[in-house]
């Protein structure tokens, strides 16, 4: 074997190294999710009494960040939880009217225009999370089906967003409680 030859192996090898190693990671800002969580909680009151005749039409996937498929680390399946959920959200957002006034969700405006701004950031910036994993761009669909069909009636759209709402918040907050190692938590977004 020529000299240039066995350096050329190790040299390869060192490259690949670099691009493995410089690679950036695809991770959810902390700093980031966890405001979006507080904006979403502080926006509106308890989930209504009366909306808790849906909870039986829309239902969030239980428990979702139970692992998911074996292929998926714990923290690349809780981003994807966390991702998909906000991804949804804002599709539903972007796609229905908000019912305001009288009968109306009874959030405040400010917050949930600061909640909007943020979770627009999280789905542009991090698609990432979603892009890595094909297999699970359906993820929640049925569950947003289902909210969609009950946004889509007049007499309970109400409940729709409530429920929504509800939802985002309790998967936000276990990700944070419970997966809070799976975020980035030192670059600043």
């Amino acid at each position: 074997m020529m000299p240039s030859s066995v350096l050329l192996v190790p040299l390869q090898l060192c490259c690949l190294i670099v691009m493995m190693v410089s690679m950036p990671t695809c991770k959810l800002p902390g700093n980031v999710i966890q405001p979006t969580h507080a904006l979403l909680e502080d926006m509106g009151d308890a989930f209504p009494a009366q909306c808790r005749q849906f909870n039986g039409k829309i239902q969030f996937p239980a428990p979702p960040f139970s692992g998911g498929p074996a292929t998926h680390p714990q923290c690349h399946w809780t981003s994807l939880v966390v991702y998909e959920s906000l991804r949804g959200a804002e599709l539903i957002f972007l796609q229905y009217e908000l019912p305001k006034g009288e009968g109306g969700v009874t959030w405040d405006e400010q917050k949930l225009e600061q909640f909007r701004n943020l979770q627009d950031r999280l789905v542009q910036d991090h698609l990432c999370v979603s892009i890595r994993t094909r297999s699970s761009s359906g993820l929640l669909s049925p569950y947003f089906n289902n909210v969609t069909a009950v946004v889509e009636q007049t007499d309970s759209a109400v409940c729709g967003w409530e429920s929504l709402r509800r939802d985002l918040l309790k998967v936000l907050k276990v990700a944070l409680h419970r997966h809070h190692s799976c975020f980035n938590w030192t670059r600043a977004h």
